[in-house]
């Protein structure tokens, strides 16, 4: 099994997370090696996790999600152990892409299209969507069952780590932040839709 870092990575996320305009408050001295779990989470719009084939390099969509590739090499310029992800099975991402040339372990908490199957759980839907034939408490009670799949997935890929990231979409930030909240003394969560760079009409 891997043996993960001890170390005090507070510092390098500050220095990293302030070129993007994010602060982090430093965090008291306590002998209690809890204090060095740091949990980040990031909050996106699905849309930018991957890139759109057949765009060129200096298209404005393309250049968009370049920013976001950026944003996540720049806060992974030191030490994590993990890198979770919800994102869509089968296609890469580009988390996944940065963790791979980090060398960072990566795991997608999202449920498979099998598990999905297995609870009659459709590959796409939609909540609260107004004219759908599926009824709200049906969609509500599939939401529900996805979101405790991801904090189960999450929980056991970050059970030994002591840095990990998280993307996910910004509706599950809560929840998750709620999970990491009973393993990690410091959980700070960032949403990607309200930074200076982002731009929704480019999705």
């Amino acid at each position: 099994m891997r043996r993960f870092r001890r170390f005090n990575a507070a510092p390098a996320i500050a220095r990293s997370l302030r070129l993007w305009g994010l602060v982090l408050t430093p965090m008291k001295t306590d002998p209690d090696l809890r204090q060095y779990r740091i949990a980040i989470v990031i909050g996106v719009d699905y849309k930018i996790q991957r890139f759109i084939p057949g765009l060129a390099p200096d298209d404005p969509r393309t250049v968009l999600r370049l920013r976001f590739h950026d944003f996540l090499r720049e806060i992974t310029g030191y030490p994590v152990d993990v890198i979770c992800e919800e994102a869509k099975h089968g296609l890469a991402s580009i988390a996944e892409t940065v963790a791979d040339r980090q060398h960072i372990p990566y795991r997608n908490i999202e449920m498979s299209p099998q598990r999905r199957a297995e609870l009659g759980i459709p590959l796409s839907f939609t909540i609260g969507v107004p004219g759908s034939e599926i009824p709200a408490e049906q969609n509500a009670q599939w939401y529900s069952l996805r979101e405790l799949h991801m904090v189960d997935e999450l929980l056991d890929a970050v059970a030994d780590a002591l840095v990990v990231i998280l993307i996910c979409r910004v509706t599950h930030v809560p929840v998750f932040v709620e999970a990491l909240q009973t393993k990690f003394t410091r959980v700070d969560q960032y949403d990607v839709t309200k930074l200076a760079w982002f731009d929704q009409t480019l999705l």
